[in-house]
């Protein structure tokens, strides 16, 4: 629609064309050489008057029209990075407990994406070390296996992988560095009891940027028979070697290892917030590759708080995690390229929870084991492809989903293996009940639980001689 003073400069032009025509056949003149206007002229004119006006139309427009703010540019539809947090033995009972503690509010709220997730190993009921294996190379296998297969073969991990690829990977934890959660994402050994030292040499060979968590004893000479100084090598190998995070202050460095613990590190009332400050630090220093990173993160004493059947221990553990998947969001949140998945690797105790106040942030619960049980456990994700994360997965499905969205070549054996049925092989391996299981690992699980575990062990033998 025209603006109501385009109405004005055509009638006006029209008078001049007119104008222009008369003075052309205009007789009697007394000028020696009349001007003539001719059509093409005319034409000229016409046309200048046009463009003026069309360019006026458009100002107006400009002007009349409100402006609109730029859409946002939309989220990318793969991740840039992932940080794959497991709270271990965490299952909805845990969190439950600590939602109440906390009076009704946890940062895995703010976690949109919700589902369930399958546990079981080559066995109905899981341990750490294989489920984490399922997690961390998408291959079952059984129990006390770490980052191999039923048939004693090396599983190649999603950390090794991403480091074939050029990413920068980490790993978090509240255990020794050495435990069978974090040990299955880079180590390979056939069981999981007495190989500190084997899985610390094993971190020598890799490209790993960030190690954080107990254990430094395991890389002291004094500890080892082969005598190595596997913290002066890693020194050599440009890492910064810390007791604790605080040491490195507001520094990034590029490769980092924090021993808080000569073995394991101590409950969360002793321990502080290393965990929080641990995932921030580490989301630092590997955001500062380009190509992007892959992180593990691990509340690996929420489980020890199952075994020893203390909803307190379990709750205090819980926060703490919480805490750290606080830190993981908000990096996420900031960054926009970021996946936050958080899980668990099986349930631990059988946990319930029959009374006690919201109001009062109080909890009364109880337990029908100190093992792990077969029921599924939570997963949260946030970010770019959290959507892939709903409904009912499997354990290994992290591995297939965390690969196709990095963009991470799966070995061709493993594509094959996912063809067959979930449940070929299971139970096919010799089983062993929890406290057997609990006495190989011993001390590795915190000061006391190996005591407890043989105590139960006693028990149960002077039963069934009865």
């Amino acid at each position: 629609m025209l603006h109501k003073g385009y109405g004005l400069v055509l009638a006006t032009l029209s008078f001049v064309a007119i104008a222009l025509t008369t003075m052309a056949v205009k007789v009697g003149t007394t000028d020696p050489e009349p001007i003539v206007r001719t059509l093409d002229s005319m034409s000229f004119v016409v046309d200048s008057i046009e463009s003026e006006l069309l360019v006026a139309q458009k100002k107006a427009s400009e002007i009349d029209t409100p402006t609109s703010e730029p859409s946002a540019p939309p989220p990318p539809a793969r991740p840039k990075n992932i940080i794959l947090m497991i709270g271990d033995g965490m299952g909805i009972t845990h969190i439950t407990a600590a939602t109440i503690a906390n009076k009704n509010k946890l940062n895995l709220e703010r976690l949109p994406v919700v589902g369930l997730m399958k546990t079981f190993s080559n066995q109905l009921i899981t341990d750490s070390a294989a489920s984490a294996t399922a997690m961390a190379t998408g291959k079952k296998t059984y129990n006390g296996a770490i980052a191999m297969d039923s048939k004693g073969r090396k599983l190649k991990t999603i950390v090794e992988i991403a480091e074939d690829k050029g990413l920068a990977t980490g790993i978090v934890t509240t255990s020794s560095v050495t435990h069978a959660t974090p040990a299955s994402f880079y180590s390979h050994q056939p069981k999981r009891s007495r190989i500190n030292r084997e899985v610390s040499a094993e971190f020598m060979t890799k490209k790993i940027e960030v190690l954080m968590g107990g254990g430094k004893r395991y890389f002291m000479s004094k500890h080892r028979k082969d005598e190595r100084d596997l913290i002066k090598e890693l020194e050599k190998k440009g890492y910064t070697v810390v007791d604790d995070v605080d040491e490195v202050g507001s520094k990034v460095p590029r490769k980092m290892v924090c021993l808080i613990a000569d073995m394991q590190p101590k409950g969360y009332s002793r321990r502080g917030d290393f965990l929080p400050k641990a995932t921030a630090k580490a989301t630092k220093i590997l955001d500062r590759d380009k190509d992007g990173f892959f992180m593990v993160v691990e509340g690996a004493q929420i489980d020890w708080g199952g075994h020893s059947r203390n909803s307190k221990f379990i709750i205090n553990e819980m926060l703490d995690f919480d805490r750290s998947v606080g830190e993981a969001l908000d990096f996420a949140e900031e960054d926009g390229e970021t996946l936050v998945i958080v899980t668990s690797d099986h349930e631990t105790g059988g946990y319930s929870i029959n009374e006690g106040s919201l109001k009062e942030g109080e909890v009364a619960g109880k337990f029908t084991d100190d093992y792990h049980t077969a029921t599924m456990v939570p997963l949260y994700a946030y970010g770019p492809g959290a959507e892939a994360f709903s409904g009912t997965i499997d354990n290994t499905d992290i591995f297939f989903k965390s690969c196709e969205l990095l963009d991470l070549e799966i070995p061709a054996d493993i594509l094959e293996a996912r063809k067959k049925s979930e449940l070929e092989g299971l139970d096919a391996t010799t089983k062993l009940d929890s406290t057997d299981i609990m006495e190989a690992h011993g001390a590795d699980f915190g000061s006391g639980y190996g005591r407890r575990f043989q105590k139960n062990k006693d028990k149960s033998e002077k039963q069934k001689k009865k």
